[in-house]
């Protein structure tokens, strides 16, 4: 940012009414003109980061990944932090995480700026290849890097633990990078409130699922709140909770995998066929790519086979024959005195 020396307030007022005005000249002024057109448009590179942004925040990730490419494509000497860097968010939010990780590196290598929340997504993309030491790595120097009261390098180690197993040390460090109450950080809370249920400490996870949906704290993914909220009433032995809290998971997300597996199980366990087999059907149809379906398959097919036998013996009609032949069988039989044979 440029300093204003003020020498006396007149000549400080007039320079700061002069930057004023040039920063509004700047913002209302035309594009700068391409050297390729007679037309005024705005430079590649500017043009695609806009388009990029807009595509991102519509979530199309894969058009706007594109367009940061380009911009940096554009860009004089390909020197882009910045459109390195959403170029390597749209990457991870698609699950690329190799090339995320190419370009974050690139972001690291160009940026000036601090690039805590940088490394930590780095470190994200090294969880989810199983390389630990590298996400360690980036973590370790994320919390060198970040403010005093920045928490997500402290919310990074408790994912790692968590991926490793390691509840105790990930309760930890979510609870760390909480502080103190109100709690306001969604994945720390939200990361506390699996473990509890991880730990088998039904009663605590519920008690914090039930503050998370009465709080006020914002971009919950309520579709993990639910359905951990529905597995700890169910292992309570409470099923229709447990079905209530599922049904609103699928209501946030119609395609949630696990949701649609756990009502198809709960309702097979009880004996409703017709439902079970509507559940393992949506399970099918958004099954992760990849996933097995072998068993799933295999159990629909048998309840649709037990559900026709069913419907089979509820469409067979018997004939006034049979209904005779029925009644006399269920008549009560007279007790006659044996006859004397003669003998």
């Amino acid at each position: 940012m440029t300093k204003v020396h003020m020498q006396n307030p007149a000549k400080a007022s007039l320079q700061t009414i002069i930057l004023a005005a040039g920063l509004i000249i700047t913002a209302l002024s035309p594009p700068a003109v391409s050297a390729r057109g007679d037309k005024a448009t705005v430079e590649p590179a500017e043009l695609n980061m806009r388009t990029g942004l807009t595509n991102m925040r519509n979530r199309d990730y894969e058009a706007a990944a594109d367009n940061f490419l380009q911009s940096v494509y554009f860009s004089r000497n390909h020197y882009n932090p910045q459109a390195y860097l959403y170029y390597a968010m749209c990457l991870k939010a698609q699950r690329k995480y190799a090339k995320a990780i190419e370009a974050y590196k690139e972001h690291l290598k160009q940026t000036t700026e601090n690039a805590a929340n940088a490394r930590v997504d780095l470190a994200e993309c090294y969880m989810e290849i199983n390389e630990m030491d590298q996400a360690r790595e980036q973590i370790d120097k994320a919390r060198g890097e970040a403010d005093y009261n920045e928490k997500r390098p402290i919310y990074a180690m408790g994912e790692m633990s968590e991926k490793l197993g390691d509840l105790g040390p990930a309760l930890e460090s979510y609870l760390a990078a909480l502080d103190q109450k109100p709690w306001k950080y969604t994945e720390a809370w939200l990361g506390a409130a699996r473990i509890y249920v991880k730990l088998g400490d039904y009663n605590r996870a519920i008690a914090e699922y039930k503050d998370i949906i009465n709080s006020t704290i914002k971009n919950v993914n309520w579709t993990e709140v639910y359905y951990n909220y529905g597995n700890c009433l169910y292992k309570r032995g409470d099923h229709q909770g447990a079905i209530d809290r599922w049904l609103y998971a699928i209501k946030a997300d119609p395609d949630a995998f696990d949701c649609h597996v756990a009502l198809a199980s709960v309702f097979d366990e009880e004996k409703h066929l017709s439902s079970a087999i509507k559940e393992y059907e949506s399970a099918v149809r958004c099954a992760p790519k990849g996933y097995d379906l072998t068993k799933i398959n295999q159990r629909m097919l048998f309840l649709q086979s037990k559900l026709q036998q069913q419907e089979a013996r509820k469409e067979v009609k018997p004939s006034p024959y049979m209904r005779q032949q029925e009644e006399q069988q269920n008549a009560p039989q007279s007790k006659k005195p044996p006859v004397d044979s003669g003998f």
